[in-house]
């Protein structure tokens, strides 16, 4: 019927480009004068207008639309590469994006010139296009649109969406947030979800902003893995603080609030930096490469409760992720959303988005998750397609369990990792011991007590979130209570969970924007897989059982991927053939008219692991096109495609990108990427480097962090491609410049701004707002937490009695180098005894430089006195419990780190377990180590303030 209307007949010789035919639309003028409207970005037009109102308002023979306006029909509605009326690449769709505007069957492409618009707007403020039909009558009587009578087509797509949603998700239990309006991001809070603005000019609804830069080039903000998430807000209510009476009262001298007080609020720290970027002019436009939310359903923190055993009940994610009171989807993508909105109504600021793999994640995990042997055969079940049902507590499918048996019987540990990495290379380990059927039957009965999903165990699915939080690994695990370790799926990755981006924020994957004669911005789709294990070097297909030593022979770590098991996700599907087109129009338009090429992506490029120090040069790739090539590499880990250099990049292509896209040192950059930017690892980086061989070996040249270090010889327009990785916008990032901290040189939350006319153009833009100013505390707990050293341990004297009256204080080698220790204390809770009743004891401990033979100070050794003999001989482990604090003071930082002082919060103490034993004081051993003994703060501080774990990870069945 458009194409009747618009008047696209069949051309003599039809117009084609990469398989789109290419149609002048004769009358297609006429439509755009009469549906096609531009107003303020405030809001849009809602009254019916009159029939022949017309957009040029010279009637309904629309003249001078016919004169100024061309349109042409560039393509069908099927997914897939787009391209303008010149043929040019200029947009993709997901085909699986296709289905939700089920009802549109061709693209059109209009040209017009606003200046010819009869009220002249001001472009220097922000409008919406918007092309504006009828409201059906059947949606009259939604509070939505109540009194709305014309709207978008793209208005209606996203409401029937959010109906779906709700619907089909009521079914499951588990809903989508119920109202569908904005946040009022301007009260946004730390413990409160801010109020909606409930009227109709604020419903969700489509955008399409304009406006008008006189700059010769943009301005660019660039922020990635901002992951808002609501759960923040829950955490923070958190009572719990670290030493308490057993009335729930902070002791007298410890630090005096809940140490979730101190968490790192995502949505607050976006905020801030996006108003950074918005104001004074400091960007033209904001880019942002995914990781938009941390998981689609989260928690609704107004339904938390105000105490700890309420909030531990909730936090129970197994248990109640059914529950749709409690459990939703949608509040992280709306407040997302709200902020969109906010940055255009109020700062003037476009955003374009790109999607990371995060958008796709449909739970919450727990905020320390473990691979304890639950956790593994949930995910050796899952491989096999053995577990049926929504998230929860799943039904088993009786067939499906019997070939997990098979095969875990037949390899154990080997085919066990193909089942899911080191998740089923645990289980395969375990089920391996058993026959076929009763290899089965023993992953049944692990699956089904769903109370061991709350296990410790020592292996990390990730070690780092506490650190994004700005917590240590105690102190969320307070807040969060004993289901810490949960992990509901190995596969949380879920491609149909980017319909919310799809729908709401753009259709389009991935995107071209020509901006005048000299730029050209390309931003990249992360595509509908990842990868995130790796067992044994690379996995090409699942091998048959009587060629195990063949198949382990050809996967050893020799082949191209060396990136170990667990690894950053890498995207699967990227770079695909259609983002090749568009990156060669880019190349192209740069080739011919001398524009500069900037791409943008959440997968990276270079990307050192956290554990290789930033300074470290001449690290090396060998590009190849799939991970799984068959080519033998050196061992070493500075060898291979995927390597400690190149961590969560792509899978695709890689070996095209760098050999056609990649300017290296001492080579010209007449038709190659300026500028790529990137996310994902959280960790700030700019890379260049050098091709040897046409590009076959890639060497890093160079590597910086803008934030410490921009005044580099690399850091200017022009040259080698530089590639750009961005640190996180939302939490807490992470560096390792020399190795101070190792990859626990934590940063607060931070974006790139990149502004190629000037002399240094790429600068980092930083925000401490919603608690991000990095802890120093965190940083050095985590010291102790990922093994890189044990920052402290008291040791008796050689001889003499036991308790003794001091000790050899012994300081980790990272942590005495920066001199941050100003005083210790210990806090020890005595059981109620003969001696006095229970309590805790506050003993502030005497420090001195140790010496030797010669009076020479001994490094990272202090004698420690204090008064703890009187306690400690009636110390008893089963009853009483000791904690060390650490007072803190600006560390006294190397020879070319001196921009990191300032850097840390040094305000807010370092507290933790220890235990006594022999006249030794250390850190306890395993998971009262790490999180709270929670059996001794229900037994002995107050049963009714913190509840008994078995009752807080019990898991119903029905």
């Amino acid at each position: 019927m458009a194409e009747q209307y618009f008047g696209v007949g069949k051309p003599v010789q039809p117009v084609e480009y990469y398989g789109r035919k290419i149609i002048k639309a004769k009358y297609g003028p006429v439509f755009v004068d009469r549906h096609l409207r531009l107003y303020p970005i405030q809001g849009k037009g809602t009254a019916a207008e009159p029939k022949d109102t017309m957009l040029f308002r010279d009637g309904k023979a629309a003249s001078r639309a016919m004169e100024v306006v061309n349109v042409w029909q560039v393509g069908r509605f099927h997914g897939g590469l787009m391209v303008d009326h010149r043929g040019e690449p200029v947009a993709i769709i997901r085909p699986e994006t296709v289905r939700l505007y089920k009802d549109m069957t061709h693209v059109y492409e209009i040209d017009i010139d606003l200046a010819t618009l009869p009220d002249k707007p001001d472009l220097t403020l922000m409008h919406t296009f918007a092309w504006m039909v009828p409201v059906p009558s059947r949606y009259a009587q939604r509070p939505e649109v109540k009194g709305v009578q014309a709207w978008e087509y793209q208005d209606q797509v996203i409401l029937d969406f959010l109906d779906a949603q709700a619907k089909s998700e009521q079914q499951n239990g588990q809903n989508h947030v119920p109202r569908f309006y904005e946040y009022d991001v301007d009260k946004a809070t730390a413990f409160a979800l801010p109020p909606l603005k409930a009227d109709t000019v604020h419903r969700l609804t489509a955008w399409h902003p304009v406006i008008q830069k006189p700059n010769a080039t943009l301005k660019l903000g660039h922020l990635s893995d901002v992951h808002v998430n609501v759960r923040h807000l829950a955490l923070q209510k958190s009572p719990a603080c670290l030493i308490e009476t057993t009335d729930g009262t902070p002791v007298p001298g410890t630090p005096p609030t809940p140490r979730a007080s101190h968490l790192c609020n995502s949505f607050l720290a976006l905020r801030d930096l996006i108003e950074q970027f918005g104001k004074a002019g400091r960007a033209d436009a904001l880019v942002i490469t995914g990781d938009l939310i941390d998981f689609n359903r989260n928690i609704v923190p107004a339904e938390t409760g105000s105490t700890i055993a309420e909030q531990w009940n909730a936090f129970n994610v197994l248990n109640q992720i059914r529950n749709g009171k409690l459990y939703q989807r949608g509040a992280d993508d709306m407040l997302l959303y709200s902020l969109l909105r906010h940055a255009y109504r109020d700062l003037k600021l476009p955003v374009f988005l790109t999607t990371g793999n995060h958008e796709a994640y449909a739970v919450p995990y727990g905020v320390s998750p473990r691979t304890n042997p639950w956790v593994a055969t949930a995910g050796a079940l899952e491989q096999v397609g053995a577990l049926k049902g929504t998230h929860g507590p799943r039904a088993i499918d009786p067939a499906k369990i019997e070939d997990l048996g098979k095969v875990a019987s037949a390899g154990a540990g080997i085919l066990g990792g193909i089942l899911g990495g080191p998740l089923g290379g645990l289980a395969g380990r375990e089920l391996g011991k058993h026959g076929s059927s009763k290899a089965a039957d023993k992953a049944a009965e692990i699956y089904q007590d769903f109370d061991r999903a709350s296990d410790w165990a020592e292996a990390k699915a990730n070690a780092g979130i506490a650190a994004d939080h700005n917590l240590t690994l105690y102190e969320i695990c307070l807040a969060y209570g004993p289901t810490y370790a949960q992990v509901l799926t190995a596969k949380n990755f879920t491609p149909a969970n980017f319909d919310w981006f799809f729908t709401l924020i753009t259709p389009l994957s991935d995107w071209r924007l020509d901006y005048g004669p000299r730029q050209t911005l390309l931003g990249l789709d992360w595509g509908s897989g990842e990868n995130y294990l790796n067992p044994l070097g690379g996995i090409d297909k699942l091998p048959e059982v009587d060629d195990k030593i063949r198949w382990v022979a050809e996967h050893l770590p020799s082949r191209a991927d060396k990136q170990g098991l667990g690894i950053l996700p890498r995207a699967t599907q990227s770079l695909s053939e259609e983002q090749k087109f568009l990156l060669q129009g880019g190349r192209r338009r740069k080739r011919d008219i001398g524009a500069s090429l900037t791409v943008f992506s959440h997968f990276t490029i270079v990307n050192y692991d956290g554990a290789i120090e930033l300074s470290k040069q001449g690290r090396q790739i060998e590009p190849q096109q799939s991970p799984n090539a068959l080519k033998t590499m050196r061992f070493e880990d500075n060898a291979g495609g995927w390597n400690l250099n190149n961590m969560g990049t792509c899978e695709r292509n890689v070996d095209w990108y760098f050999h056609t896209c990649v300017a290296g040192h001492d080579q010209p950059n007449h038709d190659k990427v300026d500028y790529h930017l990137s996310g994902h690892s959280h960790r700030a980086g700019v890379y260049t480097v050098g091709l040897q061989h046409g590009g076959k070996l890639v060497q890093v040249r160079s590597a910086f962090d803008p934030g410490l270090s921009a005044t580099q010889s690399t850091n200017k327009h022009g040259g080698p491609t530089k590639l750009i990785v961005s640190s996180s916008g939302g939490p807490l990032g992470t560096q390792n410049l020399n190795g101070e901290l190792k990859q626990w040189l934590l940063t607060a939350p931070s974006g790139t701004l990149l502004n190629e006319a000037d002399a240094t153009p790429i600068r980092q833009v930083r925000t401490e707002a919603g608690n991000g100013k990095p802890r120093l505390a965190v940083a050095l707990d985590y010291l102790h937490v990922d093994k890189v050293e044990t920052p402290l341990v008291w040791v008796p004297p050689a001889n003499g009695p036991l308790p003794p009256t001091s000790w050899t204080m012994q300081v980790g080698p990272l942590t005495d180098a920066l001199q941050c220790i100003d005083k210790v204390r210990f806090w020890v809770f005595m059981a109620d005894s003969e001696e006095g009743p229970a309590g805790w004891t506050q003993i502030d401990a005497l420090l001195k430089p140790a010496t030797d033979w010669r009076a020479q100070p001994r490094p990272g050794s202090y004698v420690m006195a204090a008064p703890l003999q009187p306690l400690l001989v009636r110390f008893d482990s089963s009853t009483c419990r000791m904690f060390c604090e650490v007072l803190l003071k600006e560390p006294t930082w190397p020879k070319g780190a001196e921009k990191l002082k300032g850097m840390f919060d040094v305000a807010s103490s370092w507290v933790f377990p220890v235990g006594y034993q022999h006249g030794l004081i250390a850190r306890r051993l395993g998971e009262q180590g790490e999180v709270p003994d929670w059996d001794w703060l229900s037994l002995t501080l107050n049963p009714s303030r913190y509840p008994a774990k078995g009752k807080t990870t019990k898991v119903n069945r029905e």
